[in-house]
This record gives C-alpha cells, structure tokens and sequence, in this order.
C-alpha cells in the first residue's frame, strides 16, 4: 500500500451570498472577487422552474429589467427584494445564504446561487427597561 496525504485547507472560504432583512443580496469578499463585481454594472436574475432552491445572475450591460451592482463600503450588493418576494424567500423571517459556482449560458458566464441555509432571525424586543 502506498498513502498519499492530501494538504487540505480547511479554512479557505468559498464564495457566498446573503439575503438581508432588507432584501438586499449581500456578497462576502470571495464573491466579490469570484464574480469581479467591481468591473460589473448590473445583473439579470433567473429562475429554474424544476429546483426552488436555486436562481441565476447573467451579467448584462443595458436591460431595463436587471438589477444595478451597488457598493457600500468595502461590499457589494443587489438591491433584490421585489424578485425575491416573487420568489417567495421569507427573508424578513431567516438570513438566508447561498453557495455561489459558475456555469455558461450562451456564451457568456451564469452565476449559480444554490440555497445552502436558512437561519431563523431574532426577534427584536419592543420592551422599554
């Protein structure tokens, strides 16, 4: 028998995203390298009929229908929340996060965002002390 040991690095990160209480879809700084959101100016949102846990941005310049890269700070974000409404994500309720991979649609790069967890939000307490 002849082992070969694998280097594993297992606090590298991967890319990501996050539904904000406001709708917003927020990206961590893999994502934003991953997807060179600094060089991007507005993205199509899509859907798969089959798979509810899963949707699609595809890079375009002009479309009345996209959705504008915006930064705050040093993050990027999508400003989302009526597609995701429609897309019946509670994410008033749950932080919901996405694993993000690349695929190709018609040439172009297609950004898979697959639902990995939901995280039940706290409550916030009305009571005055």
């Amino acid at each position: 028998m002849k082992l070969k040991f694998l280097e594993i690095d297992t606090n590298k990160s991967k890319p990501k995203a996050t539904i904000h209480v406001t709708g917003k879809l927020g990206f961590n700084m893999e994502a934003i390298e991953f997807m060179k959101l600094e060089n991007k100016s507005s993205y199509l949102l899509a859907t798969d009929e089959e798979k509810s846990d899963v949707f699609y941005l595809l890079e375009t310049d002009n479309d009345k229908k996209a959705a504008k890269v915006a930064k705050a700070g040093n993050y990027y974000y999508l400003n989302v929340a009526d597609a995701f409404e429609v897309m019946k994500y509670d994410y008033k309720t749950f932080t919901i996060m996405f694993d993000i991979t690349k695929d190709e649609y018609e040439g172009k790069d297609l950004y898979v965002f697959t639902k990995k967890r939901e995280i039940k939000r706290k409550e916030k307490s009305d009571d005055i002390l």
